[in-house]
């Protein structure tokens, strides 16, 4: 008993020594925001889950290829689908962590609000862009409904996945204007 006792004071007094440090807070919620940042997290982990599903996807077909002499029917088509599904879910993350490549060759010898500045400014133009892209994608999304275009191996319309890219990147397009805004609010 007297060993268990001591044992447990052993354990006690380690976990008081032990420092435990503040959880470290996600650098897209400091960058995009307290809303935004969450949101691009989430979307990053359900593209990266779709993208686990292709390749489930795709090892069953090769195996079921390798075994029966057939694969899964439309399994590239659905790969394509998915996949691109999957990029534009993890393109808001990359805005709200600032992880698009940068050329500052010329702006490192500014101050840094001056970079804020600028750094802000081309958020914000990335902001537009993806807005008018986003547009653009949703007008394609129309147009593929009303044409009633479907996969070459499957009658699976395709209306749906260009919809939803659309989505993704009105979302991304948002994601970099408050990204943009609130890096030109830090600079000015």
């Amino acid at each position: 008993m007297e060993a268990e006792e001591r044992q447990a004071n052993v354990h006690a007094e380690l976990e008081e020594a032990t420092p435990h440090p503040e959880p470290v807070p996600h650098a897209e919620d400091g960058i995009a925001g307290p809303r935004m940042g969450p949101l691009a997290r989430g979307l990053a982990l359900g593209g990266g889950a779709l993208l686990l599903g292709i390749a489930a996807l795709v090892t069953t077909s090769v195996a079921l290829r390798t075994v029966t002499g057939a694969g899964i029917t439309g399994d590239f088509e659905i790969v394509q689908l998915a996949a691109a599904i999957a990029a534009f879910c993890m393109f808001p993350l990359c805005v709200a962590v600032r992880g698009n490549i940068a050329v500052d060759t010329f702006t490192t010898r500014l101050p840094q609000r001056a970079q804020d500045a600028l750094d802000g400014l081309w958020d914000v133009v990335f902001g537009l862009v993806a807005a008018i892209l986003a547009w653009r994608l949703a007008l394609g999304a129309a147009d593929q409904f009303r044409s009633r275009v479907t996969l070459m191996m499957l009658p699976v319309p395709t209306w749906w996945a260009v919809a939803a890219c659309a989505a993704l990147m009105a979302l991304l397009a948002l994601t970099a204007l408050v990204v943009g805004f609130r890096t030109w609010r830090k600079g000015a």
